[in-house]
């Protein structure tokens, strides 16, 4: 079978002619069908029955005799011959009308041609920009198919859609190789600086090979913690199946307990404090603050902000972790008293590795994976910091439907006296 037999088109227009041909056929055959049954009808008989009426009883008696009065047998003939005629007409007419069904078939044929070609003339424009996609790899193209918001109208606009979700996917993958090749380069370089030194200079000391081994060490420290968080953020954007209920002050004390030693290595203090303790550390407030939510992930959220606390509070000061509610809303903010944020900065650090004069050694990819992991959770993050006096980070969440939403915080960091817009 030839290809051009093979297109929807070819079988459109078949159907179609076929459609044509069938109804018109059954028309046809239903009239001659009818047309000869009449003729089948016997003619009835010229003769007339003869009747007449005794004079005596006025009583009609029918003879049972057919009788020919004048006329009656050149009608017969007359009608004889027009049934005749009629018959050969109808004969005519059903070849005549046979001839003209299929004339009318190679039209409808021609019609449907023309009918699907236009039709199936986005499709073809879909399948076009699709093959240009395929043989240029150049994701920007779009159909923007334009005309009624009709089925193919919908396929076509599902397709761009599906084109935006690829792009942004290959531009999320570029961007990922690109941040990971760019954070890996520097402290692998230094790891094997450092090693070479070591190796090539034979009048190396004990104190020279554990300063390379040190330097080493701490590279590698470092490269393992970008991975883990490059790892983080490319699952961030994924789904997690695991819902379940997270306590927000539970999870507080564990981060608080988890990050005391690193704390402590600082002359930090880590507390922890919650809506009705007025900012008192310790305080057992309004009880347990419950969110729905992938609790491994708010953990992580909570971490990272109390790690960059721990990296850049000045020794001597605290760190609170302060959890309550807001309304319909859990809260659960992260409070240090460090050098504080630049407000021209301030949306700016909630960027993938954005590091500004105050950040140090930082990564920039922990409070990317703070304000993703909120917003996975329906949530938002709020700032307030000024330079010098420290920043409150607040991880804003929605309680769930029926929750109390008693004993609500104060609208402003309790430390600082501060309040951030939401982060977008």
């Amino acid at each position: 079978m030839p290809r051009w037999a093979q297109s929807i088109r070819f079988r459109l227009s078949l159907a179609y002619a076929l459609a044509v041909f069938a109804v018109g056929a059954t028309f046809i055959a239903a009239v001659y069908a009818w047309q000869a049954h009449q003729l089948g009808q016997p003619q009835p008989s010229p003769g007339r029955p003869l009747v007449y009426e005794d004079p005596a009883t006025g009583q009609r008696i029918d003879t049972n005799w057919d009788v020919l009065f004048p006329g009656d047998f050149e009608r017969f003939i007359w009608e004889s011959l027009q049934r005749q005629a009629y018959a050969e007409s109808l004969n005519d007419l059903r070849s005549a009308s046979l001839v003209g069904l299929g004339l009318l078939s190679v039209v409808a044929f021609g019609t449907g041609w023309l009918l699907a070609g236009w039709t199936l003339g986005p499709i073809s424009r879909i399948t076009g920009v699709a093959r240009e996609i395929s043989g240029t790899e150049e994701l920007a193209r779009r159909i923007g198919l334009d005309g009624p918001d009709d089925e193919l109208k919908g396929l076509a606009d599902t397709f761009d859609e599906m084109l935006d979700r690829l792009q942004a996917s290959f531009e999320q993958q570029r961007r990922f190789v690109q941040d990971a090749s760019h954070e890996l380069r520097n402290p692998l370089a230094i790891a094997q600086a450092n090693l070479e030194l070591a190796l090539d200079d034979p009048a190396a000391t004990v104190d020279d090979l554990r300063r390379s081994a040190r330097i080493a060490h701490e590279s590698n420290g470092r490269i393992s913690q970008i991975v883990e968080d490059l790892v983080v953020q490319a699952r961030s954007a994924v789904p997690r199946a695991m819902v379940a209920e997270v306590d927000l002050v539970a999870l507080a004390a564990e981060v608080v307990a988890e990050m005391t030693a690193p704390a402590g290595r600082r002359g930090l203090t880590l507390a922890t404090s919650t809506a009705d303790s007025g900012g008192t550390t310790g305080g057992n407030g309004s009880g347990p603050v419950v969110v729905h939510g992938d609790g491994a992930a708010l953990r992580r959220a909570v971490t990272n902000l109390v790690a960059n606390a721990v990296r850049l509070a000045p020794a001597g000061s605290t760190v609170t972790v302060a959890t309550g509610r807001r309304g319909d809303q859990a809260t659960i903010a992260v409070i240090d008293q460090g050098p504080g944020i630049a407000p021209d900065h301030q949306q700016a650090v909630f960027e993938r590795f954005w590091r500004g004069t105050e950040s140090g050694k930082g990564l920039g990819l922990g409070l990317s994976i703070v304000r993703q992991v909120a917003e996975r959770h329906g949530g938002t993050v709020e700032l307030g910091s000024q330079p010098g006096k420290g920043s409150t980070f607040t991880i804003v969440l929605p309680l769930p439907v029926g929750a109390s939403s008693s004993s609500a915080p104060p609208a402003a960091p309790p430390l600082l006296g501060l309040s951030g817009p939401s982060v977008p």
